[in-house]
């Protein structure tokens, strides 16, 4: 990022306090890796007051940016830096990515939403552009809200050619927001479904709310799914779309990469031409995320005149593998194969993580705990979880009861501590994998630490 402080007051209708910085290159909310030189914004929540904070950084700070209250907190101190008052930080911490998000001209920016694959589909695109030679920048861990995306936009490097944004929300809103501080040149939604259906009124509120990132977008990407969704709630979709579901993707017939999966054999065709790729577990999801990010980069390349092979485009992805606590094999004590696959769960992501178990040869155990946020079909998509391949199943949580009392023979635990103490007494060997999975909240990650050999991640 390079603003000037008068740039800052533009975008935020904030006014300077003392002098108005030349320049200013970052902006942090954060005081413990603060670095002289930034400027630090205070943001306010529920149980947090950032202008508390500020005379940690004051000797380093080149500004300060706060709201009417704070700066008179500030005045106290014997301040000797430049203060940008605005109305509400949280605001101006946003308008401020989106100025320097316009000055990226030469910047393809790619937003990602949905109820699932974000992330993967993020990694996927973010390796394979990268691999191709282009300079791209992306969101990291998950900073996908509505304090993550401006420190992801702020980061973006003014010669970048391919920012990828993921944009997550919880309530309604925050995708307007999102979506206005972004400006994407393509948007995408990898899928639709009821997660976080609490706080946006269910999955029509899901669906409303997810729709508003493709207003203004050049072209869509809509994964399996999201276009009969949209169509259902009578939500008019963009001219340019690349969708996932054949007979809906009228304007764009044959723009998608179709797969098929042979066990851990990945096949794709798009048009005449073929390619493979060698996955690690027999993922279903795995194969239709890569084959998603397969079309999205064919078609961005191929509308600027970039020709490049489906066999290129592959090459460029094969080598892409889940980050941590998504499906991530890994060796555990008496050599039986882990799959942890804890750092969240929603109906969907659920039910592929079994159906991937099931594809397996090896004795199946799954481990499964509550998915959280799910408002009233909460107990429906615990209920209705097949697990009809699974040959062990132990259950954690409330919601899981739901699942339980229709599988007597499955263990429920109602805490992630109570299964851990009664998983340690139990012996699993080289014919078992072990698949572990729930929503963050449950924190299951316990779990495969109890279960896991150390030092031993496995390449399948």
């Amino acid at each position: 990022m390079k603003l000037s402080g008068a740039d800052l007051q533009r975008a935020t209708a904030g006014h300077w306090h003392g002098s108005i910085p030349e320049s200013l290159h970052k902006v942090m909310t954060d005081t413990r890796d603060f670095q002289a030189g930034e400027a630090f914004l205070a943001l306010r929540g529920p149980h947090f007051d950032g202008h508390n904070f500020a005379a940690s950084v004051t000797d380093r700070a080149l500004a300060l940016i706060g709201d009417a209250e704070g700066v008179r907190l500030w005045s106290e101190l014997d301040l000797d830096n430049s203060v940008l008052e605005v109305n509400d930080t949280l605001q101006a911490f946003g308008d401020i990515a989106h100025a320097w998000r316009l000055r990226l001209t030469d910047t393809t920016v790619i937003a990602i939403s949905g109820s699932y694959g974000k992330t993967s589909l993020r990694s996927i695109l973010e390796l394979g552009f990268a691999e191709l030679g282009f300079h791209v920048a992306a969101t990291h861990a998950n900073l996908n809200n509505l304090i993550g995306v401006p420190q992801t936009l702020l980061a973006v490097p003014e010669d970048a050619d391919i920012a990828i944004i993921e944009c997550g929300i919880s309530e309604t809103g925050e995708m307007s927001r999102l979506a206005a501080i972004v400006q994407p040149d393509i948007a995408v939604l990898t899928g639709i479904t009821a997660a976080h259906s609490e706080g946006l009124g269910g999955l029509s509120g899901v669906i409303r709310e997810k729709a508003l990132l493709l207003e203004g977008a050049q072209w869509c990407a809509l994964g399996a799914g999201v276009t009969a969704l949209l169509k259902a709630n009578h939500i008019k979709l963009p001219e340019q779309s690349l969708a996932v579901d054949r007979s809906y993707d009228d304007q764009n017939d044959g723009g998608q990469v179709s797969w098929k999966l042979n066990g851990c054999d990945l096949q794709l065709t798009y048009h005449d031409q073929h390619a493979s790729i060698a996955l690690a577990l027999p993922a279903a999801h795995w194969a239709s995320n890569l084959a998603f990010a397969a079309a999205i980069m064919l078609r961005h390349l191929n509308a600027n005149h970039q020709q490049v092979s489906l066999e290129r485009v592959a090459n460029a992805i094969a080598g892409w593998q889940p980050s941590s606590g998504r499906l991530q094999p890994s060796v555990g004590k008496n050599d039986c194969v882990i799959l942890d696959d804890c750092y969240n769960a929603n109906p969907v992501s659920m039910q592929a993580a079994i159906d991937t178990l099931c594809a397996l040869e090896s004795n199946k155990i799954a481990i499964l705990g509550d998915m959280a946020e799910l408002g009233e079909i909460s107990e429906s998509a615990h209920k209705n979880l097949d697990v009809s391949g699974v040959d062990s199943i132990y259950l954690i949580g409330a919601h899981m009861h739901a699942l339980a009392a229709s599988h007597p023979q499955a263990d429920w635990f109602a805490t992630a501590d109570e299964a851990v103490e009664a998983l340690a007494d139990i012996s699993f060997s080289s014919e078992d994998t072990i698949l572990i999975k729930a929503s963050r909240s449950m924190a299951l990650e316990k779990i495969v630490q109890l279960l896991r050999k150390q030092e031993a991640a496995l390449a399948l």
